[in-house]
């Protein structure tokens, strides 16, 4: 029989997605990392969905198909309750134990969940303690998405940290998660990370495959319109501790040095909880909240910043900015995983005055600005859209797929 016909006659292929972000939710890195993948995994075959977190009733009722999938079961975690000196000593030593964090799935949606993975030809999980906290150790025909690598996520904090004890704390957490990551090939048949140098914390296995943040292309180049005095934007969540760190330090070491030299210029500030944080509260800072149309707001914006200075995986805000077409300074840990240059696509700057001459940069001679967007743009379009990664997650679920057989 032609190959073409045997392919027609194959069943679909059935995918189970759990993940603990709502597709049809306000935007965030999670948020849009989920929906996108979700769709891209939509063209091989049936998904279905798994949304494990703290959902609420009415949220569910009023999604039963977030984002246009099936949502098959929506789960909420429950407290363990303090660790006996048995689970501590787990905890310390034994590079199996999944109860890290006190958090467990009840027994009925263990029991639920292994049933599911049966009535699937492939399970993609976004997060690793999100599975953790599921209690198996094996997950047949599985992805692991790690957006966030967590002993990556300690290892950058610890430059932060103030004190040996922070420091010791940090170590040892880093110490901790890098003992179980080496394990997780075991577990699942394939790993998802955002960057090559997370890839390299498991020496380049062949089951290891890079899947960055990226962001939806516009159909068309975006129209540009800086506003007049300037405007300096930042988006991100403000529910996430490495942006409302990083802002503060932005805002309070930063931006008076900016007004200086530019007293009418205004920070645009987006996301969830801004206005929330009262170190907003001084001169010429708008806190937005969430804006459903980030381009048009972005579009009169005369540079982004992403001062973050903690945190693991990558910032999808690069990636938006640079779809946008809008200048970038970022901190090195900003701009992490992004095969970017200082001085090309953006400009990098870890110090408060450093920060401050590269914004000033842009600000004061827009070529400069418009040269690294152009080049960011390009850059983009090659290598950190969605629709680019389609090949990739083909790859992904077709290697899962030929392990399982």
């Amino acid at each position: 029989m032609p190959p073409n016909l045997e392919q027609a006659k194959a069943p679909p292929l059935k995918i189970l997605y759990l993940t603990g972000y709502d597709p049809a939710g306000q935007d965030n890195g999670g948020v849009v990392r989920t929906r996108n993948i979700l769709q891209l995994l939509s063209r091989l075959g049936q998904v279905r969905l798994v949304l494990a977190g703290d959902f609420q009733d009415e949220t569910v009722k009023a999604h039963p198909s977030p984002g246009g999938f099936e949502l098959v079961d929506a789960v909420r975690f429950q407290s363990t309750g303090p660790w006996s000196f048995y689970d501590r000593l787990r905890n310390e030593f034994d590079p199996r134990f999944l109860n890290p964090d006190r958090t467990q799935a009840r027994p009925a949606d263990v029991e639920k969940m292994q049933q599911l993975m049966a009535e699937h030809d492939l399970v993609w999980i976004h997060n690793l303690r999100l599975a953790d906290r599921y209690g198996l150790w094996r997950w047949p025909h599985s992805v692991l998405d790690i957006d966030d690598l967590p002993s990556g996520q300690y290892r950058n904090s610890l430059a932060q940290a103030v004190g040996l004890a922070e420091k010791l704390r940090g170590k040892r957490q880093v110490r901790l998660w890098r003992r179980r990551e080496i394990f997780l090939l075991e577990r699942f048949d394939a790993l998802c990370v955002c960057s090559e140098p997370d890839r390299k914390n498991f020496a380049g296995a062949d089951r290891v495959f890079v899947l960055p943040n990226a962001f939806a292309a516009p159909a068309q180049p975006p129209v540009r319109n800086p506003a007049t005095p300037p405007r300096v934007g930042f988006i991100g969540d403000f529910r996430h501790a490495p942006n409302r760190q990083g802002m503060q330090w932005f805002v309070e070491n930063t931006w008076p040095r900016l007004l200086e030299k530019i007293p009418a210029a205004r920070l645009r500030v987006i996301g969830k909880d801004g206005a929330a944080q009262t170190w907003l509260a001084q001169n010429n800072i708008d806190a937005l909240g969430w804006v459903a149309d980030t381009q048009s707001e972005m579009a009169t914006w005369s540079l982004t910043v992403v001062p973050i200075f903690s945190g693991g995986g990558t910032r999808v805000k690069i990636a938006e900015a640079f779809s946008r077409q809008c200048p970038v300074v970022a901190t090195s840990l900003g701009a992490y995983g992004y095969d970017v240059t200082d001085g090309r696509e953006l400009l990098l700057a870890d110090s408060a005055e450093n920060f401050t001459t590269k914004c000033l940069e842009i600000l004061s001679q827009p070529p400069t600005g418009r040269k690294l967007a152009e080049n960011a743009w390009k850059k983009f379009n090659e290598n950190w859209t969605w629709d680019k990664q389609a090949e990739r997650i083909d790859r992904i679920v077709q290697t899962v797929l030929k392990k399982s057989a």
